[in-house]
């Protein structure tokens, strides 16, 4: 399955490259303009801001329910598989 997905990866990187060069767009061009080079920086500075003061409070506020919730459970789970112990067995008959 994993193989199918990268070989179609591929298949649409060859192919955009292909309709880029016949609509005339030259890649090498492209990579080495400093307009488009400044343009992507400002973009990511800006995004890197946006990043620090809003999006990760929110994303570690919600990463650390998910850990407590589901991962650490998995985690306890996993290490009582470890020792022999069946989680679907009632420890307290």
């Amino acid at each position: 399955m994993r193989k199918q997905g990268f070989i179609q990866i591929i298949i649409i990187a060859v192919l955009l490259v292909i309709i880029l060069s016949l609509l005339g767009v030259s890649l090498n061009s492209l990579f080495s303009n400093p307009v488009l080079r400044e343009n992507f920086g400002f973009l990511g500075q800006w995004l890197g801001i946006l990043w620090d003061n809003y999006f990760s409070a929110i994303f570690n506020y919600f990463w650390n329910i998910w850990v407590s919730i589901f991962w650490q459970p998995f985690l306890d789970t996993m290490k009582g598989l470890q020792k022999g112990i069946n989680p679907f067995t009632p420890t307290n008959p």
